[in-house]
């Protein structure tokens, strides 16, 4: 009889411990599962034709041209106003990729893409960028067919224009880089390399 009575009662014990546990459940169709804070934003996603852009510079060994992933993924450092005209050219540019060299000082984007490279220039023109704000003087070269141009700005390093005349022998291309990194390309009439009224101040100031 003992046996049986302890029996009952464990058997008893465990239903009430169970069912005191699952009163403590939340209810099948709460969600439990917590997400990351929500003050953050998600990484932005590089344009599309980045890569098959940067294979290209990767192949025909454009050196001037080491950061092109990296600067390709940042838009070329412009503002988001100004991120829908940077994947235009960028479309051009790897539509083109054929006629897209590079020179030993810079990169020579096709001749068939000016307007969207001026597209883009204008779009920067638009823009102010408060980081260069404290740039002084002005350094560079000046030969028949190429020149540039150097400018250094407090917290923000070197700001360089460097230009070279095309085969047309009127047109100047020019790259326009902080530090390293390629923020546009542009052409103008002149050789003359000047960071304050050549086609690069668009995209330094």
């Amino acid at each position: 009889m003992r046996i049986g009575i302890g029996w009952k009662m464990l058997v008893l014990g465990t239903f009430l411990g169970l069912v005191a546990c699952g009163a403590e459940e939340p209810p099948p169709n709460a969600t439990t599962s917590g997400t990351g804070g929500s003050g953050g934003s998600e990484p932005k996603l590089p344009p599309a034709r980045c890569g098959e852009l940067c294979d290209h510079v990767s192949q025909i060994k454009c050196f001037v041209w080491a950061d092109c992933a990296k600067d390709c993924a940042a838009y070329l450092d412009a503002d988001e106003a100004c991120e829908s005209a940077f994947e235009t050219l960028l479309g051009c540019w790897a539509d083109q990729k054929a006629d897209f060299t590079c020179m030993p000082s810079q990169v020579v984007p096709p001749a068939g893409c000016k307007a969207q490279e001026d597209a883009f220039q204008a779009c920067a023109q638009g823009q102010t960028r408060s980081d260069t704000a404290a740039c002084t003087g002005q350094s560079g070269t000046d030969a028949p067919d190429a020149c540039t141009s150097a400018t250094t700005c407090a917290g923000v390093g070197e700001l360089r224009a460097t230009c070279a005349r095309l085969a047309d022998g009127t047109t100047w291309q020019c790259a326009c880089r902080s530090n390293t990194s390629l923020l546009g390309t542009c052409t103008q009439p002149s050789g003359q390399c000047d960071n304050q009224e050549g086609c690069c101040a668009a995209f330094f100031y």
